[in-house]
């Protein structure tokens, strides 16, 4: 019995993801998965994204000052928005960062983070 119900659990954090698409953060998470399992706890919640993140199915994103978030593994390569109002991570399709960045000699770029802060939709009528 205990087995279905942490497949219960886990299902429902799954559809979290799938269905709001954007990255979360465990207290989100747990809010939108209390819809299909209203007595999940948080902890729960942790154990199952650092599962999810060791198979391959999440990702963290990490925000500079902000808890981690996290997003469904293998998306194509984007940008985030930060809303300092609500408090929400959005993805933003595609990528800001001119090819020709002028480096100095020897630098070679690996990989790179854009954050966008501002006010979300929602948020952005009370401004």
């Amino acid at each position: 019995m205990t087995a279905k119900r942490n497949t219960k659990q886990k299902s429902a954090i799954e559809e979290a993801f799938t269905n709001i698409q954007r990255p979360l953060s465990p207290t989100e998470v747990c809010d939108l998965a209390r819809k299909q399992v209203p007595r999940l706890g948080i902890a729960t919640v942790y154990r199952a994204i650092n599962e999810m993140v060791e198979e391959g199915l999440l990702r963290p994103v990490d925000l500079p000052g902000q808890n981690t978030r996290y997003e469904k593994a293998g998306l194509h390569h984007h940008h985030h928005f930060h809303c300092s109002s609500c408090d929400k991570v959005f993805d933003l399709e595609g990528c800001f960062l001119k090819k020709d960045l002028n480096l100095p000699k020897g630098f070679d770029v690996i990989q790179h983070d854009i954050t966008l802060t501002g006010h979300c939709p929602d948020c952005n009528h009370d401004f």
